[in-house]
């Protein structure tokens, strides 16, 4: 199962205990929406608590700082990049530091503060 920090997703049904472990480990429940994984949740936790529930391994990715899309395709760091510790500041492919897009970052980064 791939989760995208900081996007809704779904799971299957949970028991009562592995429902009440995600919520402490700070993973938000929304009837309507499902579940979400964002800067207040304990990841490398919920991510074990999440695929012993479901049974399978779980992949997390994140978003581009910039635009907002799936930044781990392309990404050169992706075989060694522990995703349940980066940041969620990273830049995707098209906007990768080779790419001279500094500016743009610090332009996102000010207007995300206000």
């Amino acid at each position: 199962m791939k989760i995208l920090i900081g996007s809704w997703f779904t799971l299957p049904r949970l028991g009562r205990d592995a429902f009440a472990t995600l919520m402490e480990q700070g993973v938000v429940y929304d009837g309507a929406l499902g579940f979400r994984v964002d800067a207040a949740t304990d990841v490398a936790s919920a991510v074990a608590t999440i695929g012993l529930a479901i049974g399978e391994k779980v992949e997390l990715s994140v978003r581009c700082f910039i635009d907002g899309v799936e930044a781990c395709p392309g990404c050169p760091y992706i075989d060694f990049c522990d995703r349940t510790r980066v940041s969620p500041l990273c830049l995707c492919a098209k906007h990768s530091p080779e790419n001279d897009v500094y500016g743009l970052y610090q332009k996102t980064f000010v207007e995300s503060i206000s």
